[in-house]
């Protein structure tokens, strides 16, 4: 028997949330086009989740108790649910998902508390699994120093880093000095690409501006070997991960971190995506990223 799903609608905006399956944000649709990858297009792989960071805590798969298990219903409203999972003991969190729905975007905070008696060091971690589809847009941060992620991109060849050191070149990226952006389906091979960013991305297709806000973090906060933004483009299984990091912190015994995170969605001329990073998409964009304060109320 399928899980149960807490379903909420305001306006053209509809999310779908199955607790007994990580709490998993498992559908977002507006103006009935899919935001987020829906449960069965690429089995085992949908929905919004949260993980700490870095992976090299837990390197694969992610902590079951928190990315799958059940989650408990703390509260329930018209508008939105507020989810908690069980204590970990692998990893030693515990984490509480705060999901409200607007009629153009969501708020979403995430809670995450170390449930073991000894500081942990410890970043929070959004993962979208979305369509591999459109443009994706963001301002670039400052790039990485360190030598250790030029390590870790020597090494492993699907991982790309905004390095200040690194001559590579990613497929389907072009950049400037205030905006960046990936034709999502230029990317010729599955690979991750990490970079600094300004506390927001933006993702465009079927006629639907998709834009995320978060913390904005320097490079030097982020997790080890990880950035603000990280984006993952599946090839074979396709599909593409959108994913956002904050400040890399400790907490103490029963000490907690928040993550706020906002979603913005907007219409907007269905041949946006394909003309690139346009005067017209930017003022599409800015149009929502003024709405920060008070996410969901533009005009859609």
């Amino acid at each position: 028997m399928p899980a149960p799903v807490i379903s909420r609608r305001r306006g053209p905006t509809e999310i779908d949330i199955v607790a007994a399956e990580g709490g998993r944000l498992a559908a977002v649709r507006y103006h009935d086009v899919d935001l987020v990858l829906p449960p069965g297009r690429v089995p085992g792989f949908y929905g919004d989740t949260f993980w700490p960071s870095p992976q090299a805590r837990f390197e694969w798969p992610p902590p079951p108790v928190l990315d799958a298990g059940p989650y408990a219903v703390v509260a329930e409203s018209e508008s939105g649910v507020t989810l908690r999972s069980e204590p970990d003991p692998d990893v030693g969190f515990q984490v509480d998902k705060q999901i409200e729905i607007s009629e153009h975007g969501l708020t979403i905070d995430f809670t995450l508390t170390n449930v073991w008696d000894r500081p942990q060091q410890v970043a929070p971690w959004q993962v979208t699994r979305a369509p591999r589809d459109g443009l994706l847009v963001w301002a670039p941060g400052q790039p990485f120093t360190d030598a250790d992620r030029m390590q870790k991109q020597d090494e492993d060849p699907g991982c790309w880093f905004l390095h200040a050191d690194s001559t590579a070149t990613f497929g389907g990226l072009e950049s400037t000095a205030t905006h960046a952006s990936i034709r999502v389906r230029e990317v010729p091979l599955t690979s991750k690409y990490f970079t600094d960013a300004r506390g927001w991305l933006a993702h465009v297709h079927h006629g639907t501006l998709f834009l995320r806000t978060f913390p904005d973090i320097a490079a030097d906060q982020a997790a080890p070997r990880q950035g603000e933004l990280e984006l993952y483009f599946n090839v074979e299984k396709d599909y593409t991960e959108l994913e956002n990091q904050g400040a890399y912190v400790t907490l103490g015994p029963g000490q907690s971190l928040t993550y706020p995170v906002q979603w913005h969605f907007r219409r907007v001329s269905p041949g946006l995506a394909e003309a690139g990073v346009t005067p017209e998409l930017l003022a599409e964009i800015d149009i929502l990223r003024q709405a920060h304060a008070q996410p969901g109320t533009g005009p859609g």
